[in-house]
């Protein structure tokens, strides 16, 4: 008998564990991308008033944003300064096949911006900027919109399959 109330337990807790991770996923996301919101922003200022280079944009946003998505401009900038290839877009898409655990919402917004930048002529990339992260911006909004009820819903539901199926073991 305590067996079988050791295995509910486990069986409720595996549960519960999943939809706190699926929860925990959710908040991943979003912090994602408010982080690469920001990073756009930053490298619309810098263009704007320095007319910075992409290579060297690329390495300024990654020492002053270090994190994953930073981690991904400064593989962008390698790609760049080697020129593997000469479209910028192909350079993203290889930066961010190097990173393992982007959130599919900001991998979309990242493989956007590298459709937009280093195309145009300065207006144009400005324009794209702009484009991109009113895009990200959107799906931020939807992300926080849906958040509270979301996250509760995860975590809930994990539990209550896990009751649900330890009911059905014992």
């Amino acid at each position: 008998m305590i067996i079988k109330i050791i295995g509910a337990v486990l069986v409720v807790c595996g549960c519960g564990g999943v939809g706190f991770h699926l929860a925990s996923s959710y908040r991943k996301e979003e912090k994602s991308l408010h982080h690469l919101i920001d990073i756009l922003k930053f490298m619309e200022c810098e263009l704007n008033f320095h007319l910075t280079a992409l290579p060297v944009l690329c390495k300024q946003v990654a020492t002053e944003y270090q994190s994953e998505i930073g981690n991904i401009f400064l593989k962008l900038s390698e790609e760049l300064e080697m020129q593997t290839s000469p479209k910028p877009e192909v350079c993203m898409v290889s930066a961010i096949a190097q990173t393992k655990a982007l959130p599919p919402i900001t991998k979309s917004c990242m493989l956007t911006l590298g459709k937009s930048i280093g195309h145009f002529d300065l207006e144009g990339q400005i324009k794209g900027l702009e484009a991109v992260i009113a895009e990200c911006t959107r799906q931020f909004d939807m992300l926080i919109a849906n958040r509270d009820n979301r996250i509760r819903s995860y975590q809930t539901l994990g539990i209550c399959a896990g009751a649900a199926l330890a009911i059905l073991f014992v």
